[in-house]
């Protein structure tokens, strides 16, 4: 990566603050408090990523982001299926009598959840680099996780994307779940950001 490595500590940093923050929004959906953290934000190859997530067989629920042109980057949450299933009757715990006959529940919380998260990252490099950026509707996949991903990097260009893993955990009071983070970023363009912000 040509990133500076202190620019790099500041975006990893950016990030983890971003996760962060949803855990406010998260308590006011579903009535109680949430703790969100991220950590070990680091860069991987996308083979090597392909190849760990290839060892877990297991069902994941996903949901991926788009971000627009002026802030090139895609964002992807992946819950095992357990995990997904404890989101859900966390979050949906206040409401369950109204919500028991609804179809999809679990990729609509998903969804959902995921997408409080990821507007928390963007909001926080957002505010670092004084821009306004747009997240696409979160596109949910039940899937293995390496095929997940395989489907979610289709668009990936080795030579001008870099891939950032990053281990996301969730608590609450009936709730203690984990995902997996996958940001893909422009390099160039997040190269650019950091040389305005010095500026």
């Amino acid at each position: 990566m040509n990133l500076k490595p202190r620019d790099m500590e500041t975006f990893t940093a950016l990030i983890e603050e971003g996760v962060s923050r949803s855990a406010e929004a998260l308590a006011k959906m579903s009535r109680t408090e949430w703790g969100v953290m991220s950590a070990s934000t680091k860069e991987i190859p996308a083979v090597r990523l392909l190849s760990w997530f290839e060892r877990s067989k297991i069902q994941h629920v996903a949901a991926s982001f788009e971000s627009d042109e002026d802030f090139p980057m895609e964002m992807i949450l992946l819950f095992s299926e357990k995990g997904a299933r404890s989101v859900t009757d966390a979050v949906t715990k206040p409401f369950s009598e109204r919500l028991t006959r609804m179809n999809d529940l679990m990729r609509l919380t998903i969804g959902e959840v995921s997408n409080i998260v990821a507007h928390g990252v963007i909001g926080s490099l957002a505010d670092k680099f004084d821009q306004t950026v747009i997240l696409s509707v979160p596109q949910v996949r039940v899937g293995p996780k390496a095929e997940i991903l395989a489907k979610s990097l289709e668009r990936y260009d080795g030579r001008n994307d870099v891939i950032l893993l990053s281990h996301v955990d969730m608590f609450s009071e009936n709730l203690a779940a984990e995902c997996s983070m996958v940001l893909v970023v422009n390099e160039a363009a997040l190269v650019e950001l950091f040389a305005a912000a010095s500026v």
